[in-house]
């Protein structure tokens, strides 16, 4: 697979749908799911809200409508890169609605009413950066803490991206701010790409670490595969063989694809066994579902 192929797929899923780099840190311990949080929120489909992010131009947010109905520190933050890195979050509209409906605070790359812009390779360039700057934005400015009530779990942070924009989660996630990382149809390609991004940069990462790829029609099925076995981290690699690049974002497996997501930062964020349970130990429970392949490694039960 080439950066020409996995953007080509990916831009190709954006227009449908839309009818710098982050400083390495050296590696770390990894670091194991955290702890239960106290009182934390039940799984139930909450009613969300797409507005943008007070403060932090470029960026949108998805989170629950109520947040007065919930506790305070009580929401997770996921920061997520988009499909091409592009500017523009309404490809996965159904998959961050999804997952903020599952007591999470997502900041999405792209500002409120950004379009999809068809790209080239050659232009194209990840910006970790630009979900460190949500990140910091979500955990620490004024604007956040007023936008969301205090409802923010500060403590407790992902990052998250599709493909291209699944390259911007693992170049971020070497970052401390940092506890969990998932890439769905991604992985640093075999040459640096996207402005020099490459395998050697998986070493940074110190905490839990998932991919999912697609299946044997997804362009980055085998880069997911290669990433998946340098990793030193707890880490699980899974794969939806009907999916292909982008059905588990903007296709018929969304759903799908974020509840995979959401049990993922349930296990790591929020130390839910049961969600843990979904990647790993006997009889897993993603094992067991029809067109599902998983692996797993170091992640405690």
């Amino acid at each position: 697979m080439t950066a020409r192929t996995l953007l080509a797929a990916t831009v190709g899923a954006v227009v449908l749908a839309g009818s710098g780099a982050a400083a390495a840190s050296s590696p770390q311990k990894p670091s194991p799911p955290k702890p239960p949080a106290a009182g934390a929120p039940a799984p139930a489909i909450l009613p969300t809200v797409r507005e943008a992010a007070e403060g932090l131009p470029g960026h949108t947010v998805y989170r629950p409508a109520d947040l007065k109905a919930l506790r305070k520190d009580s929401l997770p933050v996921i920061v997520y890169g988009n499909g091409a890195c592009a500017t523009s979050n309404l490809e996965g509209i159904t998959f961050l609605t999804g997952l903020a409906s599952q007591g999470y605070i997502v900041v999405a790359n792209g500002g409120l009413d950004e379009f999809p812009v068809p790209n080239t390779p050659e232009n194209t360039i990840a910006h970790p950066e630009a979900l460190l700057a949500a990140a910091h934005w979500a955990t620490e400015s004024k604007q956040a803490r007023k936008q969301f009530d205090g409802r923010a779990d500060t403590t407790r942070v992902g990052v998250l991206g599709h493909s291209c924009g699944g390259v911007e989660a693992l170049a971020a996630g070497t970052d401390p701010i940092v506890d969990a990382v998932a890439g769905f149809n991604t992985g640093y390609l075999p040459e640096p790409a996207f402005g020099g991004y490459g395998r050697d940069r998986l070493a940074g990462l110190h905490t839990p670490t998932l991919l999912v790829n697609g299946g044997p029609d997804d362009v980055a099925y085998q880069n997911s595969i290669d990433n998946y076995a340098l990793l030193n981290v707890p880490a699980a690699l899974v794969g939806d063989t009907a999916a292909g690049h982008t059905g588990l974002i903007a296709g018929l497996e969304a759903t799908k694809g974020w509840q995979v997501a959401a049990d993922w930062f349930d296990y790591v964020l929020r130390g839910d066994r049961t969600a843990g349970a979904r990647f790993a130990g006997p009889g897993c429970g993603l094992c067991g579902e029809s067109g599902w392949t998983v692996e797993s490694k170091g992640l405690p039960l």
